[in-house]
């Protein structure tokens, strides 16, 4: 059987559904240009009828027409391509796929080796910053006990830093010799005072002046200190002199007289301070740590339940 009038039967049955050769190209899968001669019984531009064929049953099953009995008009062909798909990439040769190539690592190289100075480097001056913080922390914690001496001066305290002269001696004559000069404590009523260190007066010695150093006060220097004309019990007045030595840093609030006026000392005191005075008939003292101090009334130690010291 011919395969004339096949054509016309696809394209009365694609009509009667009302598709257009594209819609039947899109649900087909096949190229309009393909159907189109199918439907014109043009099979030339197909490499073979066996591959023809093909086309045939798939368009035929689509559009429900029955392409058997045309079947036996298209002889078998040895030569078989998938030229008829080639729609699928735009008419375009299929390129030979090739296996890609592997990328060749380069060769590693003394250059790209990572240096370790800049590792050792950062741990150094991890070191050396530690320390100095370290440093810089032990200073600062040393140093709060000057600091606060210097700033926290009391306003209502008006010192009189006075020495007294010790006469020379029969060694004084001698240029180089070396005199020490008790510190005494500067009376001052109602307000604190700091003992400090005095210079010993220089005496002179046949018109010219003498240059001598002072010592540091020592404790048998202050003893002898309140042993002087000083150290009565009480002096005219009944004015009291009490006088507080921190051992170690410690708060210490001061109040003189009947202790309803504002305190006449107030702060934190350390060894470095010295000994602090007041004079009055009733002083009341309050100190955080009363280990850390030591009190005597009158150049004498303060004994305990004293009438005119107290301390709580």
């Amino acid at each position: 059987m011919t395969i004339e009038g096949l054509g016309k039967k696809f394209q009365e049955a694609r009509q009667a559904r009302n598709l257009t050769l594209d819609e039947a190209a899109r649900m087909t899968k096949i190229r309009p240009s393909r159907l189109a001669e199918i439907e014109a019984d043009d099979f030339s531009q197909f490499p073979s009828l066996a591959y023809a064929k093909g086309f045939l049953l798939i368009y035929g099953k689509f559009l429900d027409v029955d392409v058997t009995p045309y079947l036996d008009a298209f002889e078998d062909s040895e030569r078989v391509t998938v030229d008829g798909y080639s729609y699928l990439q735009e008419n375009q040769p299929a390129k030979p796929v090739s296996a890609p190539a592997a990328p060749r690592r380069p060769a590693p190289t003394r250059r790209d080796r990572i240096s370790p100075m800049p590792l050792i480097f950062g741990i150094v001056v991890l070191v050396i910053g530690f320390s100095v913080m370290k440093l810089l922390l032990n200073v600062q914690r040393l140093a709060p006990g000057k600091a606060e001496s210097a700033a926290q001066a009391s306003p209502n305290a008006s010192p009189v830093i006075g020495s007294k002269p010790v006469p020379p001696g029969p060694a004084a004559s001698a240029p180089n010799t070396v005199a020490s000069a008790p510190s005494i404590a500067p009376i001052v009523s109602a307000a604190p005072t700091i003992a400090r260190t005095a210079v010993a007066a220089a005496s002179t010695a046949s018109g010219e002046p003498e240059v001598r150093r002072a010592k540091p006060v020592t404790r048998e220097d202050l003893t002898k200190a309140q042993e002087t004309p000083n150290s009565s019990s009480v002096e005219p007045g009944e004015q009291n002199r009490v006088a507080i030595r921190p051992l170690k840093r410690t708060y210490v609030r001061v109040t003189v007289g009947d202790g309803k006026g504002s305190p006449a000392f107030e702060r934190w005191v350390s060894p470095a301070d010295g000994t602090v005075e007041f004079r009055g008939k009733h002083v009341s003292i309050r100190v955080l740590d009363p280990d850390a101090v030591q009190i005597t009334k009158n150049g004498k130690s303060l004994e305990d339940n004293d009438e005119d010291v107290t301390v709580n």
